[in-house]
């Protein structure tokens, strides 16, 4: 949109407000306004009093940190709205807070909203837009503590430690309860054979968690083990991607196209921040809410985050919606993320590319297997596959035996296959013992044979034929006997479209068994470091520490000497300190109408009419309670009458919850108009 075409929207929204309120708004800023009037020649005059260079200094000195925060947010956040505001400054500002900052700006001409009547969407003010752009970058936002050098620390989902939990589940086949969780004899060990990860609080439990919903863990008959076919897959990911991938499916499983927009927010984030800048866990908050509503990722507001994790956790896979943890935490629980000194930096480690070096083994005649780190996960996963986990940390030390190698064995390995492994990453000579035991294992292995699959039987006047087609015999993975075969496939029309690509007619009949899964690889993420623009904390613009206090002051000066009544010195200043009021032309008392907004303490007539004024107006009601340590911010839906008492009921305008208050109780009841664009005209 050009600037002349916001210049456009803006004035229609000023015209589209009810005539109480286009003019409550225009005396503030032009004085009282006499008839006959012309709407289009008061907005007119309404821009030029914001073209003024001297009025557009004292607005701009005016801004204090909170309203830079707002205005960056409106800046920055896709079509924003004021929900996506209060989330994005849910860290550090209340909902109270919020609101009524944004309706001061509102009054103050800094934004307006666009489309009240679908979204509620604000926009700066485009006569203001060019001279705000210094104080409104995102570095208002996200602006890092100190500035010190970038941070490379091991990651705690390392390659070693993936290719362990792949082993762990391989080998020890944890049963699972009726509701998908695990056992506590399966966490105990788990933490066991991993105490770094288990010492960094719930990331060992989230990475089991995340590893399910992306299908790597998977139950069946009831005990959780690993789909190599995934893991193979998984492992051609680079690092980058694999922890993104599981940051994201911490929040539930997702569909193929949420779950990359997910994964992406997560590397955004990473690439958002300095390298090297310290930021608080709020900044990182706010940098998440960011990235993931510009990438339209499936986490944008609260609310429809909850309902994603409310949907999963009926297959049990996810967490709850009150217990999934922040998205900046969940960045530094998977190493995106170092914590130094008490803030989290952008970690490089993640980006330094996968392991390449050659996996390097130590065997001893104990059996017992030290796996150096340093190399890749596609090269340690056949490795773990016959070693069980004793302990994973800096390095991984693991234990060959029988039920190991049998484990081994139903995937398809032999002892040849294993010692030939074993005796490529070892640079010694393997264990005499070791050579010996393998071999005997395989040997008492495949003494006895049991296959699970289909078995297709071929009389003999056919299996020369069977045999020499191509099409047909590529799908024998063993010959049990003369004629008899084990078909490697996973259904019937797999044989039937070979059969027929073979140009022969018959079709067996057999039952089904259990499908295999055919996987398809994660699709590729992509890590472009600081797509921020790299500002640094000493460049940012500061606010004002002395110009807008000396502004109040003059105009709290001039107004003493106006000596006005005292209802309309007390209306001008509250605008001075609301903002609104930033040149004495502004002064005028005959542009007030005075209007009771609050009532404390004892006056219960006037909490009672306060709490009237706003059921009839549709505003808010901010009420205190009777200890003053609870603020309540809701719409009022109804008022009964009791003896010696009034009770409100409140729709809470921060979770929805209806509330009933005392208002004899209460210690503060004010009205929080609405916004200008948007509420009910009132009769006064």
């Amino acid at each position: 949109m050009t600037k002349a075409e916001a210049v456009v929207q803006w004035r229609e929204a000023l015209t589209r407000l009810s005539d109480q309120h286009f003019f409550d708004l225009v005396r503030m800023y032009l004085g009282a306004i006499k008839t006959p009037f012309n709407k289009q020649k008061i907005i007119e005059s309404l821009s030029a009093f914001l073209r003024n260079a001297e009025n557009r200094g004292r607005i701009l000195a005016c801004l204090d940190n909170f309203d830079r925060e707002i205005l960056a947010g409106i800046r920055s956040l896709p079509s924003p709205t004021r929900g996506k505001l209060v989330q994005l400054l849910s860290g550090s500002r209340s909902f109270p807070e919020v609101y009524e900052r944004i309706l001061n700006l509102e009054e103050r001409l800094l934004i307006y909203r666009t489309d009240e009547e679908v979204n509620g969407e604000y926009s700066l003010n485009p006569l203001l837009a060019d001279a705000l752009e210094p104080h409104v970058s995102i570095e208002q936002l996200i602006r890092p503590e100190t500035i010190s050098d970038p941070v490379s620390v091991p990651l705690p989902l390392s390659d070693s430690v993936l290719a362990g939990l792949y082993g762990f589940f391989l080998h020890e086949r944890p049963a699972v309860r009726n509701d998908g969780t695990l056992r506590k004899r399966t966490l105990d060990a788990l933490d066991a054979a991993f105490p770094d990860l288990a010492a960094r609080g719930a990331t060992l439990s989230l990475s089991v968690i995340a590893l399910r919903n992306l299908s790597l863990l998977c139950v069946h008959d009831g005990v959780l083990v690993p789909d190599r076919d995934r893991w193979n897959l998984f492992a051609r990911c680079d690092n980058a991607s694999r922890i993104a991938y599981l940051c994201a499916a911490v929040y539930g499983r997702l569909t193929r196209e949420a779950l990359q927009r997910s994964g992406q927010s997560f590397l955004d984030l990473a690439g958002f921040l300095i390298p090297g800048g310290r930021y608080s866990l709020n900044a990182v908050s706010r940098a998440a809410y960011l990235v993931t509503e510009r990438g339209g990722a499936v986490a944008g507001t609260r609310s429809r985050f909850s309902k994603i994790l409310q949907e999963n956790n009926r297959e049990g896979t996810g967490v709850s919606a009150d217990s999934a943890p922040d998205r900046g935490e969940t960045a530094r629980m998977f190493g995106l993320l170092s914590e130094q000194d008490g803030f989290l930096t952008p970690n490089a480690a993640f980006s330094e590319g996968n392991g390449d070096l050659s996996a390097t083994v130590y065997v001893s005649p104990s059996y017992e297997v030290v796996l150096m780190p340093g190399s890749s996960l596609a090269e340690l996963l056949p490795l773990v596959s016959f070693m069980t986990v004793a302990s994973v940390q800096t390095v991984g030390n693991y234990e060959i035996n029988r039920k190991s190698c049998a484990t081994a064995f139903d995937q398809g390995a032999t002892a040849e296959s294993i010692l030939t492994l074993l005796e490529k990453h070892s640079p010694s000579p393997l264990p005499g013992n070791l050579l010996f035991s393998v071999r005997d294992w395989f040997s008492g292995y495949t003494a006895l044979s049991l296959y699970h699959g289909y078995v297709l039987k071929v009389d003999d006047s056919r299996r020369i034929l069977f045999e020499k087609n191509e099409e047909l015999s590529r799908l024998v993975r063993k010959t049990l006997a003369p004629g008899v075969y084990l078909l490697d496939m996973d259904s019937p029309e797999e044989l039937q479209d070979a059969a027929s690509r073979a140009g022969l007619d018959f079709i067996p009949s057999v039952a089904m068994g259990t499908p295999r899964t055919d996987p398809a690889p994660l699709p590729p993420l992509r890590f472009s470091a600081n797509t921020a623009s790299g500002t640094s904390s000493k460049d940012l613009p500061v606010a004002s520490t002395g110009e807008d206090a000396e502004i109040r002051s003059a105009l709290i000066y001039e107004l003493e000497k106006m000596k006005p009544e005292k209802e309309q010195k007390e209306a001008l200043l509250s605008r001075i300190h609301r903002k609104i009021i930033v040149s004495p032309d502004q002064l005028d008392p005959d542009s007030v109408r005075p209007e009771k907004l609050e009532a404390r303490g004892v006056d219960f007539l006037g909490k009672v009419r306060i709490a009237e004024q706003a059921s009839a107006s549709g505003s808010l009601l901010e009420i205190q309670t009777d200890s003053g340590s609870r603020t309540l911010l809701g719409k009022p839906l109804s008022m009964e009458k009791k003896r010696g008492d009034v009770l409100v009921k409140l729709a809470n305008e921060v979770d929805g919850s209806i509330e009933t208050v005392s208002l004899s109780r209460a210690v503060l009841v004010r009205r929080i108009r609405g916004s200008i664009f948007s509420e009910p005209t009132q009769n006064r």
